[in-house]
């Protein structure tokens, strides 16, 4: 199905004031099983005026960002796929994928009025290098909702393979990019990262660009299940019944995926596993060994701290964390006291007064192929700085990984978190 105009709720706003009345179109993109050739669900599109430059949907998506009305754009394809998803038989029971940027959340009518069992809300991958900490609140919202969640084009910048756990989408989908050029080293990370990731969460790869039968071989090298492109809106593949579809392939998500903690660090590491007593002076050189490796991340490593206080985080740790903050996707420290950027490109947050995290040092170190948290709690001494002591865990269970990185992200403050 391909090129069909929806009669839309909303008119466009500023948008289509400026491209003129009803020149927006949603149209709706087969997905299909890459294996079975079956079309498993639908995107939909917006397209501008068919003799404009603002025809192909890329173009029109770009002009909207330059002037700022992407949330305008939005508007018009959720309309579109409403109306789309109510009216059209094809759609019927089929999952529909509607790009929806985070900061359009709040300006939707009425999320409920799409099937949660077939809504699968589509974020850009550079939401998830801008607003870490907004996106996660965002999706967790969504997922109440029933929805599943997939990150496009994915492979367009490194530091977006880092977020992805965070995120836990649903469906990652390769930028068409990697379809087009020849394969390189960096093709090669983003098949790495893409690969471990799906291989723990069992999410759906699909890729963007298949416009060519060749391109077909591709995806699936790539690791790709799902495609779409101009090959199949071309073929006008059709959706066969679902008692009779051979594809096993479903976008529904885990209720759990993407569960934000509601625990400290240090609580959630301890919960279940056996914590050890040391001496800061162990801690300072276990953390520096985690730095090192998360300074070999290639911008593909996601680095978290909390200090307890301000004056913990000295001039030779700031040194150290400012190095790393050149190369990897998201450098964060958290202490008492603690400035919103603390040294150069590292985000930094102020800890609330009852705030567990106050009492607590942790290192977050979560890249695709290594995962590590250490999470100390202060026994509260005094005397010697390096002689205080502390009960802790170190551990390299992603999943525990991940849920100490999200519990730290969460309280970077959303306005920072674009830096």
């Amino acid at each position: 199905m391909n090129g069909g105009t929806s009669t839309r709720a909303y008119d466009g706003g500023g948008l289509e004031s400026i491209l003129g009345p009803n020149s927006l179109r949603t149209d709706f993109a087969p997905l299909v099983d890459l294996l079975t050739n079956e079309v498993i669900g639908y995107e939909a599109i917006v397209r501008g005026p068919e003799d404009s430059a603002f025809a192909e949907p890329a173009a029109l998506a770009s002009a909207a960002r330059a002037m700022d009305m992407t949330v305008d754009l939005d508007l018009v394809r959720w309309a579109g796929a409403v109306d789309g998803a109510a009216g059209t038989k094809e759609l019927e029971g089929l999952p529909l994928f509607i790009a929806i940027d985070p900061d359009t959340l709040p300006h939707l009518p009425d999320r409920g009025d799409v099937d949660a069992g077939t809504a699968v809300l589509q974020l850009d991958e550079t939401a998830l290098i801008r607003r870490p900490a907004q996106l996660l609140r965002a999706v967790a919202d969504v997922r109440r909702l029933g929805w599943a969640i997939a990150v496009d084009h994915v492979g367009v910048r490194p530091e977006s393979l880092a977020l992805l756990p965070l995120l836990e989408p649903d469906v990652v989908k390769l930028d068409r990019s990697l379809i087009t050029r020849k394969p390189g080293s960096f093709t090669a990370r983003v098949v790495n990262a893409v690969a471990a990731y799906t291989e723990r969460t069992g999410a759906i790869v699909m890729a963007e660009g298949i416009d060519t039968e060749d391109a077909v071989g591709i995806a699936l090298a790539l690791g790709a299940r799902v495609g779409q492109g101009r090959f199949f809106t071309e073929q006008r593949t059709a959706p066969v019944e679902r008692s009779a579809r051979l594809s096993p392939l479903n976008f529904r998500t885990s209720p759990e995926r993407g569960s934000l903690p509601r625990s400290s660090p240090y609580q959630l590491a301890a919960a279940g596993r056996d914590s050890k007593p040391s001496t800061k002076r162990l801690l300072v050189e276990v953390s520096k060994g985690l730095e090192s490796i998360a300074g070999q991340s290639l911008q593909t490593a996601v680095i978290l701290g909390s200090f307890e206080k301000r004056e913990h985080f000295t001039a030779l740790t700031a040194r150290r964390w400012e190095v790393m903050a050149t190369s990897a996707a998201l450098v964060g420290a958290l202490a008492v006291g603690m400035d919103p950027e603390p040294a150069p490109r590292v985000r930094g947050a102020d800890l609330e007064p009852d705030d567990p995290v106050r009492a607590e040092w942790v290192v977050v170190v979560l890249s695709p192929h290594f995962s590590a948290v250490l999470a100390a709690k202060d026994f509260g001494d005094t005397g010697p700085d390096m002689d205080r002591r502390f009960s802790y865990v170190l551990s390299h269970d992603p999943q525990l990984t991940v849920d100490c990185a999200r519990s730290l992200l969460l309280r970077l403050p959303v306005e920072r978190t674009g830096l």
